[in-house]
């Protein structure tokens, strides 16, 4: 059976316990979750690299595409022929499977009916997620990549020197990711020291930020600008929103993989607290994937629970089925009013954006 809830699962306390499971089986299967971000991906690379300096085999999962500015993650070109979908797995019989980053089974996708109920250990730093698997380690740092790159340390601290430059690379991705190119609040000093300690590897930094941020396809642009044509705002310009149908996809021929990050462009807008993306689903008009930003105050994983999602207080998200575009937007707004409104009277912007 699946295991869907917390008391299924044993929640390990040190990275000691995890370097311990973790030295035990010959081969390990390695599980992202879909809609693959550099998080996902950069610690997935890792620990497979660190799991084979360990003499086992190690192979990674996604239900996903790839997108084309992470390959290099892996050591491809944005047009290499590439993806991680289990087909090409057919002949691996793993002795244990391992999730990085994943904080509920619904987020494995396809991956989910025949992996989740056999994960033996889940990685994460979602401090709301729900466990899956029969043991789970959850760090509550800014990336799940700061988690691996501590593992690291402790198989260091036990002589045995499992991260090398590729790995480093991929941590190095992975972590400045999922901190906001370290602009987050979540970053601490802490943060900066593992991200010193991968730079000691010897790779261009400023290449792995290039390949991420300064490197879009024309067809990624286009998708910038079809958003911007919808962009608009409530709460006196302290919420932003951009909704995108599966009609302004086809019409404009963008991929999904184009506005994947248009979702950023609504939360640099000066005064914006809120930013928002709700996009239809391709195989469900019904369905739509909402992404919320926050920028000083707002919990936006609060407001995604509403919707049986969840994330993190800067970065969350959800799904949920409506009639149409507008009537999920409303639905949407309204608790965001709401939250805005408590936040208000209690006075909680005030002296916020003090340095």
């Amino acid at each position: 059976p699946k295991r869907t809830g917390r008391a299924m699962s044993e929640t390990l306390t040190t990275l000691g316990e995890v370097c311990d499971i973790l030295g035990k089986p010959s081969s390990v299967l390695i599980l992202t979750h879909t809609r693959p971000d550099a998080d996902t991906l950069g610690c997935a690379a890792a620990l497979r690299e660190m799991l084979i300096s360990l003499g086992k085999r190690a192979e990674i999962a996604n239900d996903d595409d790839i997108p084309r500015r992470l390959k290099f993650i892996f050591g491809k070109e944005p047009d290499d022929e590439f993806d991680l979908r289990p087909e090409r797995l057919a002949d691996f019989e793993p002795d244990m499977i391992v999730s990085v980053d994943v904080s509920a089974s619904k987020l494995l996708g396809k991956l989910e009916e025949p992996y989740a109920g056999r994960t033996y250990l889940a990685i994460d730093h979602h401090a709301l997620g729900t466990p899956f698997a029969e043991k789970t380690y959850v760090g509550a740092l800014g990336a799940c990549g700061e988690i691996i790159c501590d593992l690291a340390k402790e198989f260091e601290k036990r002589g045995k020197k499992t991260l090398d430059r590729e790995g480093a690379i991929a941590l190095y991705a992975a972590i400045m990711s999922d901190t906001g190119s370290f602009r987050f609040d979540s970053v601490t000093a802490e943060t900066h020291m593992r991200i010193a300690s991968l730079l000691g590897y010897g790779f261009d930094h400023s290449e792995v930020a290039r390949r991420m941020y300064d490197s879009r396809p024309l067809s990624q642009v286009m998708g910038t600008k079809v958003a911007l044509n919808d962009l608009h705002f409530y709460n006196g310009n302290r919420v932003a929103v951009i909704n995108f149908t599966k009609k302004m996809r086809e019409d404009n021929n963008l991929s999904r993989e184009d506005i994947d990050d248009i979702i950023s462009l609504t939360r640099s807008i000066e005064g914006v607290e809120v930013g928002m993306t709700i996009k239809q689903s391709d195989d469900d008009l019904t369905l739509y994937k909402v992404s919320m930003r926050s920028n000083r105050v707002v919990d936006v994983s609060k407001l995604c629970a509403v919707f049986g999602g969840g994330g993190h207080k800067r970065a969350s998200g959800c799904t949920l089925n409506a009639a149409s575009e507008y009537d999920a937007e409303a639905r949407l707004m309204a608790v965001i009013n709401e939250e805005l409104a408590a936040l208000d009277k209690a006075r909680a912007f005030d002296g916020a954006g003090e340095i």
